[in-house]
């Protein structure tokens, strides 16, 4: 619990500066330390963690629970706006917020705190091959859908290919433990190591706290599926299949995640009702202090 009370009080940072700074501020230094994260911080840290990991059932587990999970909860949230006959702004903002996972801005500390090193290999794979690709190519379809927008598939994959924590782990593949130089891999230590700080006051710096009271069921919906549902089901499914190994634990912690901020983000830019957005993705980020720890006692207690 340690880690956690650190995490926490680096996200209380970031929220207490973005108290202290006006928007231009507040935009400046969130872009900044999102940039951080993105471009140095996780591409080290998938260089460091990364090479000599054996494609096997445990690789797999991750990538087929993001996809799986992604088409599930996709799924209940259009049976859920058909059957409540939300609007479709609302119907476009839940998709991207309940399918999309926060894996790698929370994803990677939480990990850290609740799993260690062991844990972080299964995470990158869980958020680069399930979450980053999924929201590159389904959430890039799903964008154009709702504002008109087309986007060709060349440009996608042009799109995945220049992200550069996803070419870091096409390197890594590549990659036994060790083949990076020690200078090298001393570098990407470091520079991997500050990931956690800088992306819990970039979040603390980003969140938004306003209660959607016109639409209480969608918000209520959106938060129960995102951090609750959506875990326990996958839970139950790996108890009922046996699947207890770190892959499995990883995969049913990273799916407890709050919303994504890259998705939401791109909600918001789409002019899909932003105001409920920034809600489900603020008071998720906050309720997943919460909801994260304790999926993560379920799981110990299933699976032993």
């Amino acid at each position: 619990m340690g880690s956690i009370a650190i995490l926490l009080l680096f996200f209380a940072f970031g929220f207490l500066l973005r108290q202290r700074l006006d928007e231009a501020g507040r935009q400046r230094w969130a872009l900044r330390l999102n940039r951080h994260v993105v471009f140095v911080a996780l591409p080290a840290l998938i260089l460091v963690y990364l090479p000599g990991l054996k494609l096997d059932r445990g690789t797999l587990l991750p990538i087929l629970s993001a996809w799986g999970l992604f088409a599930l909860t996709a799924a209940l949230v259009l049976l859920a706006a058909r059957i409540g006959g939300w609007s479709r702004g609302i119907t476009g903002a839940l998709l991207f917020t309940v399918p999309f996972g926060n894996t790698s801005f929370l994803g990677v500390p939480f990990t850290q705190a609740f799993y260690g090193e062991a844990g972080l290999p299964y995470t990158l794979i869980y958020d680069q091959l399930g979450s980053f690709l999924i929201l590159s190519t389904v959430g890039i379809f799903l964008l154009s859908l709702y504002t008109g927008r087309s986007f060709s598939p060349l440009a996608i994959l042009l799109r995945i290919l220049r992200f550069p924590a996803f070419s870091a782990l096409l390197i890594a593949l590549f990659l036994d433990r060790g083949d990076l130089p020690a200078p090298l891999h001393l570098l990407a230590a470091g520079l991997a190591a500050t990931l956690a700080q800088a992306a819990m006051v970039a979040v603390g710096l980003q969140i938004r706290l306003r209660f959607p009271r016109h639409e209480q069921k969608p918000f209520l919906f959106a938060l129960g599926v995102k951090l609750l549902l959506a875990p326990l089901f996958l839970l139950l499914l790996f108890a009922a299949l046996g699947l207890t190994e770190l892959a499995a634990r990883v995969s049913i912690f990273e799916a407890s995640m709050a919303p994504m901020v890259a998705s939401s983000t791109l909600a918001i830019l789409a002019g899909l009702e932003s105001g409920f957005v920034a809600s489900v993705l603020g008071y998720g980020i906050l309720a997943s202090f919460i909801t994260v720890p304790t999926v993560w006692e379920i799981t110990k207690w299933i699976l032993g």
